[in-house]
């Protein structure tokens, strides 16, 4: 179990490093079949990237999620909340990787410019217009577990809770095309991800345990 934990900081670590990557390799924009031919590698190794990241976010999940279980009963419809959200989260990406390796083929094979579009903008997409409401119930969900089994100091329960009602605000703010947040949502919710992940690969025992 403390393996699956530890296997889960180290994966939420790489799949942070991962998605990040490929925002800098071709950005947020979806792309055209012209791109998409000229710049084929660029795209390729996006998709691949892509597909890491989703499989880190599930793995990172699936540690967490057993750190929550492990001492508490109580714990176990939260965490079980957590893994839900956050496995749905990492197929989103895994979802954009298909989308953007089905878009490459169409624009390299099939030369469907239309069909290219309409895919790409999904892959992209999906991830932006997803991730906002699935982090949320994550950290509520993570919040309320942490309370119900100390595994993690209590403080990380508020953290969490005050970060999903950040988020939400944001998130609203960005659903009524006040601001462009996207971006920043994302961004808040991978050095999530990083902050856990760093817990996960510390010491295991729960709270009350450590302070006495």
């Amino acid at each position: 179990m403390v393996k699956l934990e530890r296997f889960g900081g180290v994966s939420g670590v790489i799949g942070v490093a991962a998605i990040a990557t490929q925002f800098f390799v071709t950005g947020t924009a979806a792309p055209d079949a012209a791109s998409l031919v000229q710049h084929r590698q660029a795209w390729e190794w996006t998709t691949l990237l892509r597909a890491v990241g989703g499989l880190g976010l599930i793995w990172f999940t699936a540690g967490l999620a057993a750190r929550l279980r492990r001492w508490e009963s109580p714990a176990s419809g939260p965490a079980m909340l957590v893994l839900g959200s956050g496995l749905l989260w990492g197929a989103v990406w895994l979802m954009s990787a298909a989308f953007n390796s089905t878009a490459i083929l169409l624009a390299t094979t099939y030369n469907d410019a239309a069909s290219v579009r309409f895919v790409a903008v999904l892959g992209t997409q999906s991830v932006l217009v997803l991730t906002p409401a699935l982090t949320i119930a994550f950290l509520i969900a993570t919040g309320v577990a942490v309370l119900a089994a100390p595994t993690f100091p209590r403080r990380f329960a508020h953290a969490a809770f005050g970060a999903a009602l950040l988020r939400l605000i944001a998130a609203l703010i960005d659903w009524q095309g006040s601001a462009d947040l996207a971006m920043r949502i994302m961004d808040f919710s991978l050095m999530w991800v990083v902050v856990t992940s760093v817990h996960l690969l510390g010491a295991t025992r729960p709270a009350a345990e450590m302070a006495r």
